[in-house]
């Protein structure tokens, strides 16, 4: 049977339905003063949109979330959701600024490290235990913080890069949103699942408009995808952090391998990327067109069609994941990292068995 809360109520459905109706009715707003103030992005040799298009569509995301979250939201202490909100702010002042005149990556990471370690330290928002992961469970404040604090920027980054596509970043944000907010539901906490649904109708409210070709098109922004990341790796926390002495049938053996799918596409394009870079001796934060969205774009799918290939490939390895979650987490991930590996290499073997083709029609009609 279906755990069913009593807070599942019609409460619920307004304190949901709230953050949807500021996002959509701010988004014009915010489309209109970027647009006045030439707050957009610009055609260059890594981008696949034309004409310039109006960025900080994650201004009225975040808005249109925090005022129903300070309203509705129940027992926001004890989960850590007031410093979750004062680190995000922090993020998303430094996504304005990407968005309006730029911003060094140094400068991106020192801000992005202030965050992180309010969620860390003022929130106690940390992992404590890895869930037998090459045999460790409880760990010692030291590598709690030193993993708490890489996963916060990590995944705050693999938003920000995965966001070339339309519909991409705010499309994975969503599947991860609600599936983490299904589990919250699964196992009785309020006020986790009632935050997940809130970020969620927002994004939902902005995908429309995300993918839209004409003047009231919007982009997430280094103000939105950042922020998004960060919201999400502390989601990614606490799911881990509540699945430390739960009961069957929701507690997960694999936990911090369930969370690794949950974000998998952005979190396994980023590792992938930034490895060949390196091995191109070339800098981590070089611009390219590597991504596995550039190369489904390649093959000639269009923007939707690549985010949603996208969406369904994340959402296959989240399913796989809760499914073999009782392999333990060190198989599981390994497991997940093979399998990420082959699934990403699909699309390179198809751009060169096309070329391979090209190139032997040219011999052979000359």
């Amino acid at each position: 049977m279906v755990h069913s809360p009593s807070w599942f109520n019609d409460q619920t459905i307004v304190a949901v339905s709230v953050p949807f109706l500021i996002t959509f009715f701010l988004l014009p707003v915010v489309l209109r003063v970027a647009r006045a103030k030439d707050i957009t992005a610009r055609v260059n040799s890594r981008t696949s949109h034309t004409g310039k298009v109006p960025l900080m569509g994650g201004l009225a995301i975040f808005t249109g979330f925090y005022i129903p979250a300070l309203l509705f939201l129940p027992n926001m202490a004890a989960q850590g959701i007031k410093e979750m909100i004062a680190g995000s702010i922090i993020v998303i002042m430094l996504g304005i600024k990407d968005d309006i005149i730029g911003i060094t990556p140094i400068k991106k990471l020192a801000g992005q490290t202030i965050a992180a370690l309010i969620l860390i330290f003022l929130g106690d928002v940390r992992f404590t235990d890895l869930h037998g992961f090459l045999g460790f469970n409880e760990i010692g404040y030291g590598w709690s913080i030193f993993i708490t604090f890489i996963t916060i920027v990590g995944i705050t980054n693999c938003y920000n890069l995965i966001d070339g596509v339309d519909g991409l970043a705010a499309g994975l944000g969503s599947l991860s949103l609600l599936n983490l907010a299904v589990w919250f539901y699964l196992t009785g906490n309020e006020t986790l699942m009632l935050a997940c649904l809130m970020l969620f109708a927002s994004l939902i409210a902005f995908i429309p408009f995300n993918l839209r070709n004409h003047d009231r098109k919007i982009f997430l922004g280094d103000t939105g995808s950042m922020t998004l990341g960060f919201i999400l790796s502390f989601m990614i926390i606490r799911f881990n952090q509540t699945n430390i002495g739960i009961t069957a049938p929701y507690d997960l053996i694999s936990a911090p391998a369930v969370s690794i799918a949950i974000a998998f596409v952005p979190v396994f394009d980023t590792l992938r990327v930034t490895l060949l870079r390196l091995l191109k001796q070339k800098s981590p934060f070089h611009a390219d067109k590597t991504h596995l969205h550039h190369k489904l774009l390649a093959l000639g799918l269009n923007h939707g069609q690549t985010s949603l290939i996208l969406i369904l490939l994340n959402e296959a390895f989240i399913l796989f994941a809760f499914l073999s979650q009782y392999i333990g987490t060190t198989l599981l991930l390994i497991t997940l990292l093979i399998s990420g590996a082959l699934v990403f290499l699909l699309p390179n073997a198809i751009l060169r068995s096309r070329k391979e083709d090209t190139g032997s029609s040219l011999i052979n009609n000359n």
